[in-house]
Parts: C-alpha cells; sequence; structure tokens
C-alpha cells in the first residue's frame, strides 16, 4: 500500500517575519492611540478641574465683594475662604501620613490630620483690600502692587494688617474629599486632587460708562465699582524660589464690589 504524498508545509521565515512586522506596525499603532488617550483623558480630568475651582472662585469673590468689612469710613476689606483648602497643607506630608500606615492607628490618632491638611476654617481665611489705582499693563515692580491686590500673597488678617502665615502662602492647596481626610477609604484621591492648587488676583476694570461725565471734559467716567478677577490654577506647585511655576488654566471674570 502506498501512502499518499503530504503536501502540507509551514510558513517559511520571510513569512513569520512578514507577519510579526504587521503585528509590530499594527500592536505600535494601538499602544500610541491608547497613550495619546489616556493623555487627553488626563487632560479632559485636569481642565474639568480647573474649571470646577474657577467657578468656585467666582462665586466666593462674587459673594465676598458684596460684604465689605468696613473699618473705618475710608477702609473696607473683604473676607475670602474656599471650602477644603488650605494655605499650609503640603501634599507630601500627607502622602507619608497615609502611605506610611499612620492612618490605621487608633482613632484617636487620625487628629494628626488637622495639621496636615491646615487646620479649621478661620486659619484658612484671607482678607484683602482692593486696589484704588487704575490698571495700566505697562507698569511692573513695586509700582504694579498698587494696582493689583494678589491673593493669598497679600493675604490681610481680620484688622487689616498683613496677615501672618506659617509657610510660604504664595497659593491655595486644595485637599483631598473629606471622606479620605477622615480615614473612611485610604489611599490617595484618584484625580490627584491634592496637587492641585490655585490663586487669584483683582485689579480696577478699565471699562467706561458710555456717557461723557457731566464736568464738561468729555471724557467718560470709569466704572469704579467693576473689577477684574483673574484665576490661576496649577498642577503641583512647586515652592522652591528658583522655580516658576506656570498656571495650565488662566481664566479672567468681572465682578461689581460694594463700597
Amino acid at each position: 500500500m502506498r501512502r499518499k504524498p503530504n503536501n502540507r508545509r509551514g510558513f517559511t521565515l520571510t513569512e513569520i517575519l512578514v507577519a510579526l512586522a504587521i503585528f509590530a506596525l499594527g500592536g505600535t499603532a494601538i499602544m500610541a492611540l491608547f497613550i495619546t488617550n489616556v493623555r487627553l483623558s488626563r487632560q479632559a480630568m485636569d481642565y474639568t478641574r480647573a474649571a470646577e475651582i474657577t467657578r468656585n472662585v467666582r462665586s466666593l469673590v462674587t459673594q465676598s465683594l458684596s460684604r465689605p468689612i468696613n473699618l473705618n469710613e475710608n477702609d473696607n476689606i473683604y473676607a475670602f475662604y474656599y471650602p477644603d483648602s488650605s494655605l499650609t497643607f503640603t501634599p507630601d506630608q500627607y502622602r507619608e501620613y497615609y502611605e506610611g500606615g499612620k492612618s490605621k492607628t487608633a482613632s484617636g490618632d487620625r487628629d494628626a490630620t488637622k495639621d496636615i491638611v491646615g487646620g479649621a476654617p478661620a486659619t484658612n481665611t484671607v482678607f484683602f483690600r482692593l486696589p484704588k489705582v487704575m490698571f495700566d499693563a505697562g507698569v511692573t515692580g513695586d509700582a504694579r502692587k498698587n494696582m493689583v491686590t494678589d491673593v493669598p500673597v497679600d493675604g490681610l488678617n481680620a484688622s487689616g494688617g498683613k496677615a501672618s502665615f506659617e509657610g510660604d502662602p504664595r497659593v491655595f492647596r486644595l485637599l483631598p474629599d473629606p471622606l479620605r481626610r477622615a480615614g473612611a477609604i485610604e489611599g490617595l484621591d484618584p484625580d490627584d486632587r491634592m496637587f492641585y492648587q490655585f490663586d487669584f488676583s483683582v485689579r480696577r476694570s478699565v471699562q467706561r460708562a458710555s456717557v461723557p461725565s457731566a464736568d464738561g471734559t468729555g471724557q467718560k467716567q470709569p466704572l469704579d465699582d467693576l473689577y477684574v478677577v483673574h484665576v490661576r490654577v496649577y498642577k503641583g506647585f512647586q515652592f522652591e524660589g528658583d522655580v516658576i511655576n506656570d498656571p495650565f488654566f488662566e481664566w479672567d471674570f468681572y465682578v461689581n464690589a460694594a463700597k
């Protein structure tokens, strides 16, 4: 009995190499698409958080400027407090506390988180004055300080004097959500909320009234009660003196101030 000839044959080395090349090209394209999608998702999350911060700052500043604190007949200050923010909060200290296992000790030890996250709201309330000099974009240096109020850098106490902070109050630092601070869920906030910081500046608007003033000069009167608030949002603010921190999100809005 004769056997039938076996016509089956395997893949040649060339065919295998071509298949691997096609697979590598396709896999690389898919991986690049995946990485791009992750980056865009991260960026979208950052901008969503920044928009949330800006929206909250606008609401809080609007409320603040509608409620002046009268120190005397010629001097008003305004209070600003952003919930779940701190002037002394240090993310690295918080991470060490939770990832180091200290948060899993007795419940009485959880009071230590109060020191980490910055204390009570009263300690994070900043007062500020509105600038009285009309803003001029061409002015820099010390002269600019009379035109722009930066918060919290130019923060005041309730008596109108220069506020005394522990550490460097250059930005407000957002805290993890209350559940994580209370220890109900261990670890860090999944969207790194603690690494978002913000500050804002206030300057007089250069907008003028639509009709000339009554003094006969023909000039239009500046809108003295209209101010521009410029919000800056940062991610991973570095507090070293030689580091320039650029915000990844900035926004301007107008607000009226009660005198």
